[in-house]
C-alpha cells in the first residue's frame, strides 16, 4: 500500500474523459479548485468501498435535498444548514461533506437527525480525502485478494492514514481490523 498523489489521483478519475457538466454557480459555496474540476468531469464514482464521489450534478442535488430542515434537528438554523455541501458517501447511508471551509466531515446515519454536533470532522482537504479513499480502496483490494486483513496490513494503513494528516487514524470513522 502506498498514499497516492494527488496528481495522479486526478489523472486517474479523469481517465474516462466525459463532457464537462457546469458546476452550480449559485451554491453559495466557495471550493477548492481541485474539487470543482474533478466533479465537473466526472459520472458519480466508487471509488472503494466506503467512498462513493458524487459528480457535480449529483452533489448539488444532493446538498439541495439536503438543506430541506426536515432532515436536520430543529435547533439548526437554515443558514448554519447552508453551511455545509453534501459530496459524496459510502453507499450505507452515510455521508461525506464539506463545511464552509471546505473541510470534510462524516456524517454516520446512525445519528439520526443531522446536526454539526454529529458530522465528525475529520480535519481533511479535497486532496486528502482523495488519497484516503484511494488507500481504503488498496486496502479492498488485499482483502479481495486474500480474503482477510493481516495485522501487518493494518499497521500499515494506520500508519498511511497518519501520514495523510496526522490525527486521521484516531478520527477515521470506521472500524479498523
Amino acid at each position: 500500500m502506498n498514499i497516492i498523489p494527488v496528481d495522479e489521483i486526478q489523472a486517474e478519475l479523469l481517465k474516462a474523459n466525459i463532457q464537462k457538466q457546469n458546476f452550480p454557480k449559485n451554491s453559495g459555496f466557495t471550493f477548492d479548485p481541485l474539487y470543482t474540476h474533478i466533479v465537473s468531469q466526472m459520472k458519480t464514482m466508487e471509488i472503494s468501498s466506503e467512498c462513493i464521489l458524487y459528480s457535480s450534478v449529483e452533489a448539488s442535488n444532493t446538498t439541495k435535498e439536503f438543506s430541506n430542515k426536515a432532515y436536520w434537528h430543529e435547533r439548526v438554523a437554515q443558514s448554519e444548514i447552508d453551511t455545509f455541501w453534501f459530496f459524496g458517501q459510502n453507499g450505507q447511508g452515510d455521508l461525506w461533506l464539506f463545511d464552509s471551509q471546505n473541510t470534510v466531515h462524516f456524517y454516520d446515519h446512525d445519528k439520526e437527525e443531522m446536526h454539526p454536533k454529529n458530522f465528525l470532522n475529520l480535519k481533511l482537504n479535497f486532496g486528502q480525502w482523495l488519497q484516503l479513499a484511494f488507500l481504503v480502496k488498496q486496502l479492498d483490494e488485499v482483502y479481495d485478494t486474500v480474503g482477510k486483513i493481516n495485522t501487518k496490513t493494518l499497521l500499515e494503513f494506520k500508519e498511511h492514514l497518519q501520514a495523510i494528516s496526522r490525527h486521521l487514524s484516531e478520527n477515521y470513522p470506521f472500524r479498523i481490523g
